[in-house]
């Protein structure tokens, strides 16, 4: 019988990837949450308005080539005056931070801000903005800046409508008024690299004198009511993350008799949907034994565990196909396991004990012969015979259903030639 453990270790991973460290999502929001509900009833704060007004979730969502959040949730529209709200995540002190979402902005009026990176505990110290506005040919433009509004650059020829990738870039530099903002804006004929690239689209841009910050919140605005603008797929990172969604830290295998034990851990999770466990035995084609949920989106570290029960002997590998919520998918390194043959002649004492009315034995064989199995009464009258036949070495099961007993005590008995071993089982009903 096939069977897995799936148990969490519930430790927070707050460490960056300069650090010599795994990388980590610090926050992710699909906005899966049903069409129509305001985004303060799933996490988000509202500091600016009286919440009447609050961001919704609407669908469908977003689509954007290769990233992790196309075709999960809804997507968070912003077109109301007045309301702003914010999510947390874990401080970043040093080093750089990344957020990258997908964006289509049907209509920028006279142009604003609509997201922007603010400290933990929350505050108006706003850093990092990223505006909309029309540009000269009647375009869209994306601009930013670094303070409290004001003093933002633009790139324009982008068309409304029409859904891109922006990457904004806070890089936490020591000393004073050092740090820097960056935007990197992609469109799907150009979709982003898997390593940073030497020039963003704008920026770097310094502070100027402005007081600096440890990014910790995330903010939404739709202050501006003429803008209407919709933002999904949020991703915040140390590191330029876009590739993968589950940062798989370790896979291993051991070998229990004749059983393999699989062993592997996340530090963090994107949409993801579980582990397929694929096998490869003596015919040389992979399999799907197992499927394996997975947490969907995490920040915490998970360990998983998974047995592979009742192998014959021989030579394994395995390995693991991580599956996205939208159906996108990855595979792990691979991992060898060899059963070896048995050194003896064994039976094992059947399971369940007391059983109703099915149960398991096993047994092991060092050698090739003629076995047989066979089940007696306490006065070793012969029941009916499970198995007389000749068998390799190795590992062997076989299930024993009693329907056709009433309860009582039993004896099964293992033999081959000279060698013989008798257990009891017993029948409750």
């Amino acid at each position: 019988m096939k069977k897995y453990t799936h148990f969490i270790l519930a430790v927070f991973c707050a460490l960056i990837f300069s650090n010599n460290t795994v990388s980590q999502i610090l926050l992710a929001d699909n906005f899966e949450y049903p069409d129509g509900e305001v985004l303060s009833n799933h996490g988000w704060i509202v500091h600016v308005g009286a919440g009447s007004n609050a961001p919704k979730a609407v669908a469908p969502g977003l689509v954007f080539p290769s990233h992790p959040g196309t075709g999960v949730g809804n997507t968070a529209q912003l077109n109301n005056d007045g309301e702003q709200l914010h999510r947390l995540f874990n401080s970043v002190t040093t080093g750089p931070v990344y957020t990258s979402f997908m964006v289509a902005v049907n209509s920028a009026g006279g142009g604003g801000y609509f997201l922007h990176y603010a400290p933990n505990p929350h505050s108006s110290d706003y850093r990092g903005a990223v505006f909309a506005n029309d540009d000269a040919q009647s375009q869209l433009a994306f601009g930013l800046g670094f303070g409290n509004g004001g003093g933002e650059v633009y790139a324009g020829g982008y068309n409304f409508g029409e859904t891109y990738l922006l990457i904004l870039k806070y890089e936490n530099i020591a000393g004073a008024d050092n740090d820097l903002v960056s935007l990197y804006i992609y469109d799907a004929s150009t979709p982003p690299p898997n390593t940073e690239p030497a020039v963003a689209t704008l920026g770097p841009f310094p502070a100027g004198g402005v007081s600096e910050i440890n990014p910790g919140a995330i903010n939404l605005s739709q202050y501006h009511s003429s803008m209407d603008v919709f933002v999904d797929g949020i991703i915040i990172s140390p590191t330029w993350l876009l590739a993968v969604p589950v940062e798989l830290t370790s896979f291993t295998e051991s070998v229990n008799g004749n059983s393999t034990i699989l062993n592997w851990a996340t530090a963090s999770e994107l949409n993801n949907s579980g582990f397929d466990i694929l096998r490869k035995a003596h015919n040389g084609k992979w399999e799907k034994i197992a499927f394996v949920e997975g947490y969907g989106t995490t920040t915490e570290v998970h360990n998983y565990s998974y047995i592979d029960d009742n192998l014959t002997v021989g030579k394994y590998s395995y390995r693991l196909k991580q599956i996205d919520l939208n159906g996108s998918f990855e595979y792990s390194d691979v991992v060898n396991a060899e059963i070896t043959k048995p050194l003896n002649f064994k039976l094992f004492q059947n399971h369940p004990n007391p059983f109703n009315p099915s149960t398991s034995i096993n047994f092991q064989i060092q050698e090739t012969g003629l076995v047989s199995l066979i089940v007696y009464d306490i006065l070793g009258n012969k029941i009916t015979t499970l198995l007389s036949e000749k068998k390799e070495p190795g590992y062997y099961t076989v299930n024993y259903d009693a329907s056709n007993l009433s309860s009582g005590t039993y004896i099964y008995q293992l033999r081959m030639g000279s060698l013989v071993e008798t257990k009891k089982l017993i029948l409750i009903k």
